[in-house]
């Protein structure tokens, strides 16, 4: 199994560039975490070829934009073996005038028959300036797989937004706490404690 944590916390002017790619044989599992929370323009890749029976990935993003930071995503799955499994998903919050892509592919190939792809992504927007764009996609040249995709993108729900503010929360501290339980969500999964702990402090730091 090859596990994958990736937590980007660079200066506001700063540009980064990220490649992954996985070649997984019969039962390979590969997990991968990245959590975008700084830098200026930020370019995410991965690419991973399910060839062996019963390979598995398995994919966590979670970010946080603001500014006029840009975070541009392509991920592909790419199902060849019978009964690989996929998921990638995405969870993150944009303000200012952040710009954001989300690619997501699942690719069917033939001979993969039995194997799952499930993709989605949750965006939160705090601001009407926001550039936010989700471009899921499913290619399939086999009959017996099973393809999901899903996207979830809106603004803070009025009605918890009231409820905390009726609660003694201002506006601005009740937005902090529900971008914050995204991204706490996608950290919580990291299984090094040192390293989970430092994002978790950081993510609280910065709120």
């Amino acid at each position: 199994m090859l596990h994958l944590i990736q937590v980007q916390r660079l200066g506001s002017k700063m540009t980064f560039l990220d490649d992954f790619g996985a070649d997984c044989e019969k039962n390979a599992r590969v997990e991968t975490i990245q959590l975008v929370l700084g830098g200026k323009d930020t370019y995410l890749g991965n690419r991973t070829a399910l060839r062996g029976e019963s390979s598995d990935l398995e994919s966590d993003i979670g970010y946080l934009l603001g500014g006029e930071s840009r975070l541009d995503m392509n991920l592909e799955a790419v199902h060849t073996g019978k009964k690989t499994n996929s998921r990638m998903d995405a969870a993150g919050v944009l303000s200012g005038k952040a710009v954001k892509i989300f690619r997501g592919t699942i690719d069917f190939q033939k001979g993969c028959a039995g194997s799952v792809g499930n993709e989605k992504e949750d965006v939160l927007l705090l601001d009407d300036t926001i550039v936010n764009q989700t471009i899921p996609l499913i290619l399939c040249n086999e009959e017996d797989v099973e393809g999901n995709h899903g996207a979830s993108i809106g603004e803070l729900d009025e009605k918890t937004l009231f409820y905390l503010m009726s609660r003694g929360f201002t506006k601005e501290a009740a937005e902090k706490m529900i971008a914050r339980a995204r991204l706490d969500a996608v950290a919580g999964q990291i299984k090094e404690p040192s390293i989970r702990e430092k994002t978790l402090k950081y993510l609280e730091e910065r709120q």
